[in-house]
């Protein structure tokens, strides 16, 4: 749909549900950077990648036994990683359907998130070990082992009953340039990813912290924490990459300011997963509560309750937002995948000004002097039609100059909702590949090899396989 029809001003969040997607052991779900495609983290240790468009299945990447505790995008949609609560990370590139990078630890895996600009670093949160940030070999050189570097967020060394230095949730920041980490004594650390030196803590609950998300058009962060509190953080790093950039003071120092604290005091319920809205301006979370399937999104600045969905009565497992569109994706205990979106409202009078929309179809009666060459009007003046319809050409003609028309016309809409910066990435224009799967056994090489079999050969029509399905191109 052309972004131009809708309405600016229409809310972007959802509605109510328009579809499901029936996925039996899925347990976490995540968009693409340009929403086209969802994962959705299972069970019994496989990850499906699943098209927005037709809502079908376009790879099944086999992790392994254990159940996977998530997934993380690359920026182009060409690499995904996948983790689980046996310690194994694997990168995947979806182009060959192959693994590209296998990191084992010793313990589960509580987060790990692809580098916004490099896919080939990853940074990794064990239960019961420091962070690591892992570099995968190039990828002409599938035998380069990954390199691993451990991540000190505090001053000693990982204790094994307090866990001080083992973080719980981790994202990074706008462009990488930092990372940021909570861990079980409720702190947020922030790290630079290039000398892994620790910029900035803030305590910000006695409580663990169990997920740390950033925004998609800002610096902000917003965290959730074991004591049921939603905070939204403002970051002032040296050297960040911000939307407007700014000239910083000389005495300004690093910080992190918690804005706002979202919590429901009367039911007390714990949040599954809290991120922020496409725009920035909104932040969304699940339920964690009995047999309750809600939804709740809030205004960012003021905190205040905006919208509240109410779904099935099934257990909120895991939510994501749509990076582009107002549509959610919620996941139930019963491996049911929930598509929350609104009907977008075109506006068509944004390219025809006399446009009008008709509540129901209206007879058009034809005058009988439509298409006359002389028309008498109603004070009895003669009119020249055919005279005024070349003189009206005429003027056009004149005022319009060909020489000056500008013959390379630029198609391409640089729609900043596409694009969280000014940087670009390498693979940018990936489009996932597909693949055909034939029912009668045969591969596309040993279709085509029959059908040159005999080419000259055009006396009757060869038999119709009933098994087989023929694609005209």
């Amino acid at each position: 749909m052309n972004r131009k029809l809708l309405d600016p001003f229409e809310p972007e969040y959802p509605e109510a549900i328009e579809a499901c997607i029936d996925d039996e052991y899925a347990t976490k779900c995540s968009f693409s950077h340009h929403g086209s495609l969802l994962a959705t983290a299972r069970s019994d240790g496989r990850c499906f990648i699943w098209d927005m468009d037709t809502l079908t299945v376009l790879r099944k990447l086999d992790h392994g036994e254990a159940a996977l505790m998530g997934v993380s995008w690359s920026r182009s949609g060409r690499h995904i990683l996948t983790y689980d609560e046996v310690g194994v990370c694997i990168l995947w590139d979806l182009y060959t359907g192959a693994a590209r990078t296998r990191v084992e630890f010793s313990s589960a895996i509580a987060c790990a998130r692809v580098h916004p600009r490099n896919a080939c670093k990853f940074v990794v949160c064990p239960v019961r070990e420091a962070p690591s940030l892992v570099t995968a070999g190039a990828e002409d050189d599938d035998a380069a082992p990954p390199s691993v570097a451990p991540i000190r967020i505090s001053g000693e060394a990982v204790d094994q009953k307090t866990k001080a230095a083992a973080a719980t949730c981790c994202c990074f920041g706008k462009k990488g340039v930092y990372m940021f980490f909570g861990t079980s004594k409720g702190a947020l650390h922030a790290v630079h990813s290039t000398t892994l030196a620790l910029t900035c803590s803030e305590k910000l609950s006695g409580s663990t912290l169990t997920t740390v998300e950033r925004n998609p058009r800002g610096t902000d962060v917003v965290t959730g924490s074991m004591d049921r509190i939603l905070r939204v953080c403002e970051v002032h790093l040296p050297g960040q990459d911000e939307r407007r950039p700014r000239p910083a003071a000389a005495d300004e120092a690093p910080s992190i300011t918690v804005t706002t604290k979202i919590q429901d005091i009367v039911n007390r319920v714990h949040w599954a997963h809290a991120m922020f809205s496409s725009s920035g301006d909104y932040i969304v979370s699940g339920i964690q509560h009995k047999a309750e399937h809600n939804i709740y999104v809030w205004d960012k600045l003021s905190g205040s309750l905006v919208k509240m969905l109410t779904g099935p009565n099934e257990l909120l497992e895991d939510c994501a937002v749509h990076p582009l569109r107002p549509i959610y994706a919620s996941v139930s205990t019963f491996g049911i995948i929930y598509m929350w979106t609104r009907v977008p409202q075109q506006r068509w009078n944004a390219f025809t000004p006399g446009f009008k929309e008709l509540e129901e179809n209206i007879d058009y009666v034809e005058p009988e002097d439509l298409f006359d060459r002389r028309l008498v009007l109603d004070n009895g003046v003669v009119v020249d039609c055919e005279r005024e319809r070349a003189e009206h050409e005429k003027r056009a003609g004149a005022t319009f100059d060909g020489s000056e028309m500008d013959v390379d016309v630029d198609i391409t809409d640089n729609d900043p909702l596409f694009s969280d910066s000014g940087s670009e990435s390498e693979d940018e224009g990936f489009v996932l590949p597909v693949t055909v799967e034939l029912d009668s056994g045969l591969s596309v090489s040993e279709m085509q090899s029959e059908v040159r079999a005999d080419p000259s050969d055009h006396s009757e029509e060869p038999p119709v396989d009933a098994g087989r399905t023929i694609v005209e191109c």
